[in-house]
């Protein structure tokens, strides 16, 4: 599977689905993955996709010991990975640049509805990063 910006945000959509169903296809469409070159579209995948660590160990093996491996803490079901954490993993592992675009996209998405549930609704939130492409994070 080559992950591109948009077949990430597909497979983030369908883990994210309240319909199960979709989040057994997208951890199907992970096996196989080459977890070393896209390790950082895995760990936004992680982090946004609402599943819980021992869905992805049970769902997609291969997929959750890459990100275990990556990992410097341990995360379970009850701990949540930080948004601080997961950004360090991504720029630690040599996620590539997309992997860091799309995780600021979900971030800013993020922030947008958690100030919205604090009584702060928001006209216009933007964080836009376009990383130059003579600086690949890739190894």
């Amino acid at each position: 599977m080559i992950f591109d910006k948009e077949e990430t945000k597909n497979l983030l959509n369908m883990l994210r689905s309240a319909d199960n169903e979709n989040a057994i296809i997208a951890f199907e469409a992970l096996k196989g993955v080459d977890t070393k070159k896209y390790i950082g579209e895995l760990f936004v995948l992680y982090k946004f996709g609402k599943q819980k660590i021992s869905k992805w160990d049970e769902a997609c093996p291969e997929c959750s010991r890459a990100l275990h491996t990556a990992m410097t803490d341990v995360f379970d079901d009850n701990t949540p990975m930080s948004t601080g954490a997961c950004i360090s993993y991504i720029i630690d592992n040599k996620g590539s640049n997309q992997s860091i675009e799309l995780f600021m996209e979900m971030f800013t998405e993020n922030m947008v509805g958690f100030l919205s549930q604090m009584g702060y609704p928001v006209d216009k939130f933007d964080i836009n990063v376009k990383l130059k492409d003579g600086q690949s994070t890739k190894s």
